[in-house]
């Protein structure tokens, strides 16, 4: 089983509508500048590029990397707001719907909001969970639930009309309290369109946590002696424009010292 994850940040700039058909062949674009990188996964933000399952399904299959997309689902007269996996083979493999869906999309996008557990979905190289937003950051259950059906890296998807600083505060707190790497995805800085309202969206500052690369038990007991902060676990943080980042996330140490990590500190688990 792999121990780092080679994982593709796509930090895009939509078009002011968030369904906007354009969004699709821009996502596709954006996608070009992952060939040849034998990549992992990659990752888009919330709402990007809102449909499009069958194109990038083919990119999947093309690329033959896993995909996390912003999906807006459809299922019977509801729609969800989803982080959408896809398989090397193009195949959608799991949904995650978000829960805890605020006015703005219930009453301009119609969204419902999800029911059900978090889930931990299967790669090939760990186990992976994807909650969207403010199901991850906005309360502790999400990451709890989710490292404790053994995931072994959280995908945060988002997008911020308002909070984007906490956001980075949360997910380093939900980092230390299950020790366990996060990649969050934020679109880039852009001024949206709902109705005929615009809005910003505070775009940017995507970011990769992980906990220390840890040699064994000696370098885990050192290391916890000298913890005084936790601000060196963000290894990335890009700016607010847009790009696609490549990096490798470590997820071998949540593995290996999760457990004596919350002995040490007393987490009941």
């Amino acid at each position: 089983m792999k121990t780092t994850v080679k994982v593709a940040i796509i930090q895009p700039k939509p078009y002011p509508q968030f369904d906007d058909p354009r969004n699709v062949g821009h996502a596709l674009l954006l996608l070009e500048r992952c060939k040849r990188k034998n990549l992992d996964i990659i990752c888009f933000p919330e709402y990007f590029p809102w449909n499009g399952e069958e194109e990038i399904a083919a990119q999947a299959r093309a690329l033959k990397t896993y995909i996390i997309a912003g999906i807006v689902e459809v299922s019977g007269d509801n729609l969800y707001n989803t982080a959408t996996l896809f398989g090397r083979d193009g195949r959608i493999l799991g949904r995650q719907r978000k829960k805890s869906v605020g006015a703005l999309e219930r009453h301009s996008f119609g969204i419902t909001p999800g029911k059900g557990p978090y889930e931990v979905f299967y790669t090939d190289f760990g186990k992976i969970g994807m909650p969207v937003c403010i199901d991850f950051w906005g309360q502790p259950q999400a990451g709890q639930e989710l490292t404790d059906r053994g995931a072994d890296i959280i995908f945060n998807i988002g997008i911020f009309p308002i909070l984007r600083g906490h956001w980075r505060t949360a997910c380093l707190v939900r980092a230390f309290e299950n020790f366990i790497p996060i990649v969050g995805v934020n679109t880039a800085d852009f001024n949206c369109l709902i109705g005929s309202r615009r809005y910003h969206q505070y775009g940017g500052h995507s970011m990769i946590i992980e906990p220390p690369r840890l040699l064994d038990k000696d370098h885990f007991r050192r290391w916890l002696k000298s913890l005084d902060n936790i601000e060196d676990w963000i290894k990335v943080e890009l700016d607010e424009t847009e790009q696609v980042y490549f990096g490798e996330v470590d997820i071998n140490a949540g593995r290996r010292f999760r457990r004596d990590f919350w002995q040490r500190f007393g987490f009941q688990r």
